[in-house]
């Protein structure tokens, strides 16, 4: 096995719609509001963490796929395939529980899809640092009132988000592994990464997205490397 090569992604996530990705409250003091966003600790500008763009892109890369990827899921674990040719398994990597598992995630080799965390672009910050005082730090708070289907007494609740129009510095590196192929068999399944970008798209990030938060839009380019 051997690594023949990259292709790195690399472009710009467009908020359409508000965006939160949440972080713990376990910190929270009176006055906060309900549900902060992720923030990074030495800037505290609010970012969207590579393990969410990757976990949100397998999980509906898998929902395409259907068949055993979801029947065969539980709660806690995804489902990979015995096949080290299984294109989920190749692109987005495996936690192996067992030896068998183990023999079978080093034929695969390693995880092809690197995935980044994204960052405010500096424009974005900027724009976002005019309208501090309309919510938290780069961020709006919004306010959103929950009524119980009995009772119908109103419960007011506040959620931070990252406003529509911010943009997002990102880049994934998937990786181009010989395998006794010539490396064939990762540069077919780099199509499943574009299709998992597209289901994004189409989807959302983050939470809340039935109720209309995190709609993005990528502008993105491939380069070989």
């Amino acid at each position: 096995m051997r690594l023949i090569g990259y292709k790195r992604i690399h472009g710009i996530i467009r908020l359409k719609s508000g965006l939160r990705i949440g972080m713990s409250k376990d910190q929270m003091a009176i006055g906060d509001v309900d549900n902060p966003v992720i923030r990074n600790p030495l800037t505290e500008e609010p970012y969207i963490p590579g393990s969410s763009l990757k976990g949100k892109m397998r999980y509906l890369l898998e929902w395409h796929l259907g068949g055993d990827y979801i029947s065969r899921s539980t709660e806690r674990h995804v489902y990979v395939p015995d096949d080290p040719k299984d294109p989920v398994g190749r692109i987005f990597g495996s936690a192996p529980s067992n030896e068998a598992q183990r023999r079978i995630a080093q034929e695969r080799g390693p995880t092809r899809l690197l995935v980044r965390d994204a960052y405010l672009t500096l424009e974005s910050k900027r724009a976002l640092e005019a309208m501090t005082a309309r919510g938290g730090y780069l961020t709006e708070v919004k306010q959103e009132v929950f009524i119980p289907r009995i009772g119908g007494n109103a419960n007011p609740r506040t959620a931070e988000r990252v406003p529509a129009g911010a943009e997002f510095a990102f880049e994934m590196v998937y990786r181009v592994m010989d395998t006794g192929d010539g490396g064939q068999t990762d540069r077919e399944n780099f199509h499943h990464v574009e299709k998992a970008l597209e289901l994004l798209q189409l989807d959302g990030l983050g939470g809340y997205i039935s109720r209309g938060y995190g709609q993005v839009e990528l502008d993105y380019r491939v380069e070989e490397k």
